[in-house]
């Protein structure tokens, strides 16, 4: 991973120079994205809390030595002054800001920005009540904005610093304002990403309330199944994602290695309803055509689909059907993927993990399976990428979708680098 710069041919496109990433895969973007192309799951039944009164009592918890990497790499006070979105999130920054190999002592401070999305960011769980005398930081604890302004503190950044809420889209969402930002020339470099830590007892509850959830029980790692006929609804879990984003002159002065370059991006809202999406992907369809019209990428170069993927009986269905709207007979080229059957849904974190895959995939011409696909549906019978990684050697362009509850949809256009 440390080619460098590599004109995409956009006079403004915006690089992604650096990643961190922690999920039920691996504590490292480098261990997450290995176990992704083995086709790994990190589903398992819940031990972080007692499920048995849940109908759904499986989940994506971290890896075991996480709790041990956290404790190792944030300072006493910090921990009790955080929840663990946030220093999962802080973890993740760190990560990223490290694999771009920027000196910090040689940017400026006014021009960089930290943007992070989440669902909950400030839920606290049972287990995490941070030991004793953590009560007494109880608002900054629990604080929304806490997250980014704990990386800015970090970094010493003193641009744009903000948290966003845009459901499973909101890491989408992050990445997407601070490519404004660039664009715009606010600021040169950012920290982008998206956290949550929602696997908790009250939201596998509410969940199974309104029957969105996998009671796959008896076999964990099989529940989370994007587009396969027996789809029974998604999986609950934690995790986080940090890129970092520089502009083009940025990245070019300091001979930045780049993952992918964003060319574009689509966002809307369906303004359909809350929690299913509107009739025959119709919002997916606009949003995704919205990116490659932004991004200026015709439609026959993509040959790669991050699928939002969430393993519903509808909304697989309306995205295969949205992207057969969008791309026509070239659907049937594309390779197209879903990291939710692996990790499950990370809700905020979910839109950061997969813009940052699409990143990995277009720098290693690998593209990680989507797993547990063994009963084929007619109605979603596009190239889903099943249960073995693909290597390819021409992929020039992908988009990264997100979908997420209330109708928020993100989607990027990207291109190798």
């Amino acid at each position: 991973m440390s080619s460098r710069i590599n004109s995409p041919g956009n006079d403004n496109p915006v690089a992604v120079t650096g990643m961190g990433m922690i999920c039920p895969l691996g504590i490292t973007a480098a261990d997450c994205w290995e176990n992704m192309l083995q086709g790994k799951s990190g589903i398992r039944n819940i031990s972080k809390f007692d499920a048995s009164e849940c109908a759904t009592r499986i989940g994506g918890q971290l890896p075991d030595e996480y709790l041990e990497f956290e404790k190792k790499n944030t300072p006493k006070r910090q921990f009790k002054q955080t929840v663990r979105a946030t220093r999962i999130i802080r973890l993740c920054a760190i990560e990223a800001l490290k694999d771009s190999d920027i000196n910090i002592n040689e940017v400026n401070m006014d021009r960089c920005g930290v943007i992070i999305g989440t669902s909950g960011a400030s839920i606290r769980s049972p287990e995490d009540l941070g030991g004793p005398g953590a009560e007494r930081f109880k608002i900054i604890r629990e604080m929304t904005n806490a997250p980014p302004a704990w990386i800015s503190l970090d970094h010493g950044f003193k641009g744009p610093t903000f948290t966003l809420s845009a459901a499973g889209a909101s890491g989408s969402y992050a990445i997407a304002k601070a490519f404004d930002l660039i664009q715009w020339g606010m600021i040169d470099l950012a920290v982008a990403g998206g956290v949550d830590n929602l696997l908790t007892k009250n939201s596998i509850i509410r969940g199974n309330f309104i029957k969105m959830l996998s009671e796959r029980n008896n076999e964990p790692e099989k529940a989370m199944r994007p587009f396969d006929k027996m789809r029974d609804g998604w999986v609950l879990s934690d995790g986080g994602c940090a890129v970092v984003l520089e502009s083009y002159e940025h990245a070019v002065k300091r001979n930045a290695k780049v993952y992918a370059w964003i060319m574009g991006y689509g966002s809307s809202s369906e303004a359909f309803s809350l929690y299913s999406g509107s009739r025959y992907g119709e919002g997916m369809v606009r949003t995704m055509e919205m990116a490659l019209t932004n991004g200026n990428i015709p439609k026959e170069k993509v040959g790669y689909v991050n699928a939002n993927g969430v393993s519903t009986v509808v909304d697989d269905f309306y995205e295969t059907l949205a992207i057969k709207r969008v791309f026509g007979r070239h659907a049937y080229n594309i390779l197209v993927n879903s990291q939710k059957s692996m990790i499950g849904n990370t809700i905020g974190g979910a839109g950061a993990i997969e813009f940052a895959v699409t990143a990995l995939v277009l720098k290693n011409r690998k593209i990680p399976p989507t797993i547990n696909y063994e009963s084929p549906d007619p109605d979603c019978d596009l190239n889903y990428v099943p249960n073995s990684m693909i290597t390819v050697t021409d992929l020039e362009a992908a988009i990264s979708n997100s979908f997420g509850f209330g109708g928020h949809h993100c989607v990027f256009a990207m291109v190798r680098p």
